[in-house]
């Protein structure tokens, strides 16, 4: 959450641009804040988006996911079978809910071994300091502890704070 992630993955997708390689981005169906992938920073790309990671049905030899945080753990089934094919797979997402818990599919798809796996870390929302790993929701400035699906869609319902490890709230 406003650390880089989306640019991240846009910079490290956009050298096979320049190959000979098919490059697919993708994206949720369930993010509604952008159409297409896009950072803070203004850079763009045109994304697919789709229900479930199983729905992909174009050619590709890389595939960029976008807030993959989003997809069910059993979306990872698909990234297994894409390594498994040969394709370079470029992900992004959050890694913890508002919890502070990891979310099902990146346990599944830690287990699957990346070659890379980056952790950005946004500044935080609270006291302005860098280094802030966790979500927090909140509904009218309360941090929300519990009650509501890990995967919860930015639709203007709840705020989401960058928060550092000394302004996370937890349980």
């Amino acid at each position: 959450m406003k650390s880089g992630k989306s640019l991240e993955l846009l910079a490290r997708t956009a050298p096979y641009e320049y190959t000979e390689k098919k490059v697919l981005y993708v994206q949720p169906e369930a993010n509604t804040r952008d159409a297409g992938i896009r950072s803070r920073l203004g850079i763009n790309a045109t994304a697919l988006s789709v229900r479930s990671l199983h729905d992909v049905d174009r050619p590709f030899d890389v595939i960029s996911v976008d807030e993959v945080h989003m997809f069910d753990e059993n979306d990872a089934a698909a990234v297994d079978a894409w390594l498994q094919n040969g394709k370079n797979v470029i992900a992004s997402g959050l890694d913890l809910d508002y919890r502070g818990k990891l979310l099902p599919i990146i346990i599944r798809l830690l287990e699957l071994k990346p070659e890379e796996n980056i952790s950005k870390l946004a500044v935080c929302d609270t006291c302005k300091e860098y280094r802030a790993p966790f979500t927090q929701i909140l509904q009218n400035n309360v941090p929300i502890l519990d009650g509501i699906s890990s995967v919860t869609v930015d639709d203007g319902s709840f705020e989401f704070q960058a928060r550092c490890r000394g302004c996370f709230v937890k349980k």
